[in-house]
């Protein structure tokens, strides 16, 4: 990873500050919060979810259509500006502290789904 520079620092800002915005607009109660961006020659996807009264709930891409495509362009700008990952883990919790990490080489890191029994918290975190 190249050092950062002062527009990729504004722009992890501007992901958990859209992260934050989302949360506090239409998911009172939230824990914490995760963001998943994934990219690779070919393509880029990107998955949500987050903590509530014990239970996880995945982000829907069709009711959070706006949120995605900002989130995913912010994503795709980081990127572009030199920062290497092929995926991005946006972690907040409701105090909105937050963190980004970022994985080098595998694609699968840190998934968010409910499929084959996994609980929608990003696998291989506690």
């Amino acid at each position: 990873m190249t050092h950062p520079n002062k527009r990729d620092s504004e722009i992890v800002v501007e992901l958990a500050q859209t992260c934050a915005r989302l949360m506090l607009e239409k998911f009172p109660g939230w824990s914490r919060m995760f963001f998943r961006y994934y990219i690779d020659e070919l393509q880029d996807s990107a998955s949500a979810s987050f903590e509530r009264a014990g239970e996880v709930t995945l982000l829907s891409a069709m009711k959070e259509g706006p949120f995605y495509e900002g989130m995913t362009e912010l994503a795709r700008e980081l990127r572009e500006s030199g920062v290497s990952f092929k995926v991005l883990l946006l972690t907040m919790n409701s105090n909105f502290d937050y963190r980004v990490d970022y994985e080098q080489t595998s694609p699968d890191r840190w998934r968010i789904t409910k499929l084959n029994g996994a609980t929608g918290i990003p696998v291989g975190l506690d």
